[in-house]
């Protein structure tokens, strides 16, 4: 049986027919998870009149009321079908202006609905914002992408004329509003928006998709819902390991058995751990803003930092966590640990170093993991660690990948039962036979269900994430294989390469829609983009918080296209457009890539292969933030500076030219 989307839903002769106060009884009555204020009653009051008044004589076939957006946790005011075009309206009762950010966030509706609605695959979307008590305004029908128009504006008195003057410019078939309305909903929500859905008791049910890869996503979350079910009955330690490819879901999986596990009465908690401190810190900030816009709106009094402390429970930065542990914490209050990128554990070596240099504490003989399944071990009874891995992600020096843990746990804490994919014995995991061979002695259940295949970060194209793979791979014609998909009509996703950086700027930005957020990125090796403008911030001077969730007014924000965000800061995040400036310290030769690093007067060969490892791990995880599209700049270089010579960079373009990239011109 369909999730119920909408407060209110009938046929416009019924609305019409209806007593206002009837209406709003049902409204009132299906809102079920907020307290209704009497703003929102007055509004709804408004709306109802304006809607009967207005819309008279239309003949409209349905009247939908506050339809349901779980990706984006909204609602959308009212959805009504008309001569075979769906009208989006959101209503700003008392405004006096058609604000921005109003037509950006009505827009977002009408796009989220056309990308995942699927009765809107072939019909035509408009939205309207409407202002109540703003002037008349001169609206013109433009057409922006794939069937969705721009915002029309009205007010209170014109919106019959603006709905019958859009009509009078298109000739649609008649379109079957109930089919419409009782259509799949399959969501691809980024990390912020789905942590912002889950924290607001959305189920994930609601922001998943319902296709092949969301049923593999449901299929993956019970199987690990099963595990810990079954530790808790039977008082045993157990330990996940769940793999995929990047983009696949692994952190929603995560987000979900976080927010699942919050159970005061049996004091059952879980706790999400990243190492990724950008990720933390986003999550936690999108969630403290929507925490306190929300209070705003039921009239509560929360400050931000009260608002923080409590989101701070749920999401921590794992060198904090682990400062913690070392500094005496007592036993775990959580039973439940899910810790992202876990592939980025720190060896003994590495730990101990850390310990000594910035804790200032004696060295544990520990390694990373020794020290996080100890310290959940405390537990009497049952305890569960969810890892969540990404195969080829390992970006920084000491991240010995998914290998700590398995010394860990056969070494000294192999009363633990650990549950695998079969992936995770391959040589994307494993990267010799010694390491299997270790594995080899571990308790293990091998489960499927554990490792995530397809991709959901690009709703527009699954396979992205696998070209990404064959371009850094050198294998020349898979790669060619994946762009001609995505160069064909059923396939979505937007891939181009050019040597021009306004133009560059000028697609992402032509190509954004509604909330859509675009970016530029660039490897933190990428140290000659200097000569053209592209200079990367320091750790200490990156703003994360505001490239990420700050809007274009702010300088620091992504949609600038001031500043670049390396992968320290990317991982785990999406944008839905991105610009990739290409440097010279990957390069193509014969058969391989030649690794350079750049040193003030030249570019030196990097020989160590850890490290080579690291360099292009940071360009697959800077090519596959993209949701939506992406362009890769490759600057042309100048004859004049040896640092920054055009045959650098010649060779980069014309194997992305090879492949099948193809360029944008205009």
């Amino acid at each position: 049986m369909p999730l119920q989307r909408s407060y209110y839903s009938e046929t416009f002769a019924i609305f019409l027919d209806e007593p206002n106060s009837q209406i709003l009884g049902k409204l009132v009555e299906n809102d079920l998870h907020s307290e209704i204020l009497s703003t929102q009653k007055t509004s709804w009051s408004k709306q109802i009149g304006i809607l009967k008044n207005s819309l008279k004589g239309l003949k409209i076939d349905k009247i939908l009321f506050e339809y349901s957006i779980p990706r984006m946790g909204k609602r959308v005011d009212n959805v009504i079908f008309y001569n075979g075009v769906v009208y989006i309206l959101e209503f700003k009762v008392g405004a006096q202006e058609y604000t921005k950010s109003d037509l950006m966030q009505v827009e977002g509706y009408a796009f989220d609905l056309k990308n995942f609605q699927g009765g809107s695959r072939e019909c035509k979307i408009i939205p309207i914002l409407v202002s109540t008590n703003a002037p008349k305004w001169e609206n013109k029908l433009e057409l922006l992408e794939n069937q969705v128009y721009s915002p029309l504006r009205a007010n209170e008195n014109n919106l019959h004329e603006v709905i019958l003057n859009a009509s009078k410019n298109l000739n649609e078939n008649p379109l079957d509003s109930i089919s419409w309305e009782n259509s799949s909903y399959n969501p691809t929500p980024t990390i912020i928006e789905a942590s912002v859905a889950l924290y607001e008791n959305h189920s994930v049910d609601e922001i998943t998709r319902k296709d092949s890869v969301g049923e593999d996503f449901i299929k993956t979350i019970n199987s690990i819902t099963q595990i810990i079910e079954n530790s808790k009955k039977n008082s045993k330690k157990s330990i996940i390991f769940l793999t995929g490819i990047p983009g696949s879901g692994k952190t929603l999986v995560g987000l979900d058995i976080v927010s699942k596990y919050q159970n005061v009465k049996s004091q059952e908690y879980a706790v999400y751990i990243s190492g990724t401190y950008t990720l933390i810190e986003i999550i936690q900030e999108a969630l403290t803003r929507n925490k306190v816009q929300q209070s705003k709106i039921k009239s509560e009094k929360i400050t931000k930092k009260d608002a923080k402390e409590t989101v701070n429970n749920l999401f921590q930065f794992l060198p904090k966590y682990r400062e913690e542990i070392l500094r005496g914490d007592k036993k775990p209050r959580e039973k439940i640990v899910v810790f992202d990128e876990a592939q980025r554990m720190w060896n003994e070596e590495k730990f101990d170093k850390t310990v000594e240099t910035k804790l200032k504490l004696d060295p544990t003989g520990k390694s990373e993991t020794d020290l996080l399944i100890e310290y959940m071990d405390n537990h009497q009874d049952w305890a569960v660690i969810l890892c969540l891995i990404g195969g080829g992600q390992e970006i920084h020096e000491g991240e010995d990948g998914t290998i700590e843990w398995a010394k860990s746990i056969k070494n000294k804490f192999s009363h633990w039962d650990a549950y695998v994919s079969p992936e995770f014995l391959s040589r994307q995991y494993i990267t010799d036979d010694s390491q299997l061979e270790l594995l080899a002695g571990i308790r293990k259940n091998i489960l499927t269900e554990l490792h995530l295949k397809k991709s959901a970060r690009s709703f527009r194209s699954e396979n992205f994430s696998k070209f990404v793979n064959y371009l850094l791979d050198r294998n020349i014609d898979e790669a060619k294989a994946i762009i001609k998909e995505l160069n064909s009509k059923s396939q979505k996703f937007h891939l181009f390469i050019t040597r021009d950086l306004e133009l560059a700027k000028n697609w992402v930005r032509s190509k954004s829609h509604g909330t859509d957020r675009y970016g530029m990125l660039v490897s933190s090796k990428s140290l000659r983009l200097a000569a053209i403008g592209i200079v990367k911030r320091n750790q200490r001077e990156f703003n994360s918080i505001a490239w990420w969730l700050d809007p274009a007014e702010y300088v620091d924000s992504s949609f600038k296209l001031e500043i670049p965000c390396a992968e320290f800061f990317a991982q785990g995040l999406e944008l839905d457009w991105s610009i990739f400036a290409w440097d010279a310290c990957l390069r193509p030769n014969d058969a391989d890539w030649e690794y350079l690093t750049f040193s003030r007067k030249s570019w030196d060969t990097i020989n160590d292969p850890e490290k080579r490892r690291y360099l292009k791990n940071s360009f697959r995880v800077l090519l596959t933030r993209a949701r939506q599209g992406m362009i890769i700049f490759v600057p042309k270089g100048d004859p004049n500076d040896s640092t920054f010579l055009p045959e650098f960079y010649d060779g980069i373009y014309d194997y992305l030219k090879e492949i099948g990239i193809k360029e944008v011109l205009n």
